[in-house]
């Protein structure tokens, strides 16, 4: 994640959910205020998530099923990396992007999901933590753009100028690659790989208002396709990609 090694990842996301873990059971021994305000039954939030090969964008909604057990529908886009990617400047040249020697094919994820959200001890004091346990699956949808890249290349006068072409490990090597081409390059070539994805993670709600979503989630995931992801040349791709995540949430609470 954003350049962190895994082993210190994980050990981040622990730290992280020990705190706001110690921190709502602190809280969930002192006494409840008892008010006659009518029930918030449903919630929209989302936010920014981080996870270990990537980052992106998540929006929930959540509607109660019992006091404690909520239903949950959620969207979520984000980008997938393959852990051996290395970002490398080619020249000297200010002008020229950064590439990934041997980058395929960039990943972006959709995912739609269904799911449970339990309660596991509820917020009693205005600024106290609620503490849930999340679990939802459904559809992952992986979206390959090819690579475009700047290629150093001889015209005819034995001048050397730049083209734009997608990235071919047989062709293109670290000597002729002048940096990498725009994003949008390449959008048109898209392919659509299908998949499933689970995951299950802990929710430490901490806002002070009680119609506000203020929400840290730790927890993992797996997303799953039928075929290989096709990210990296001569590097082996997966079906499977595990990942630990953590989302920064916010939103709102509805009747």
């Amino acid at each position: 994640m954003l350049g962190i090694r895994p082993h210190i990842t994980i050990r981040l996301f622990s730290i992280i959910a020990l705190v706001f873990t110690s921190i709502g059971f602190a809280y969930a021994q002192l006494p409840a205020t008892n008010n006659n305000k009518v029930s918030l039954r449903k919630e929209f939030y989302g936010g920014l998530q981080l996870h270990t090969n990537g980052w992106g964008g998540t929006f929930t909604y959540s509607k109660f099923n019992t006091f404690k057990k909520k239903n949950t529908y959620t969207i979520e886009f984000v980008s997938l990396k393959h852990e051996k990617e290395f970002k490398r400047k080619p020249t000297n040249d200010d002008k020229a992007k950064g590439y990934v020697y041997g980058k395929l094919n960039s990943v972006a994820l959709l995912r739609l999901n269904k799911g449970t959200k339990k309660v596991l001890y509820s917020k009693l004091r205005e600024r106290g933590v609620e503490i849930a346990f999340n679990l939802n699956y459904g559809i992952s949808l992986a979206f390959l753009k090819p690579v475009y890249l700047e290629i150093l290349k001889l015209d005819g006068n034995q001048r050397i100028h730049v083209v734009t072409e997608k990235y071919d490990p047989v062709y293109h090597h670290v000597t002729n690659i002048y940096g990498r081409a725009s994003n949008i390059k390449g959008i048109s070539e898209t392919v659509i790989v299908p998949g499933a994805n689970i995951r299950a993670g802990f929710i430490f709600e901490y806002s002070g208002e009680r119609d506000k979503i203020r929400s840290l989630e730790v927890g993992i995931g797996l997303d799953g396709y039928y075929k290989r992801l096709e990210i990296m040349a001569d590097i082996k791709n997966r079906f499977l990609y595990p990942t630990l995540y953590l989302n920064f949430q916010f939103g709102s609470k509805k009747i």
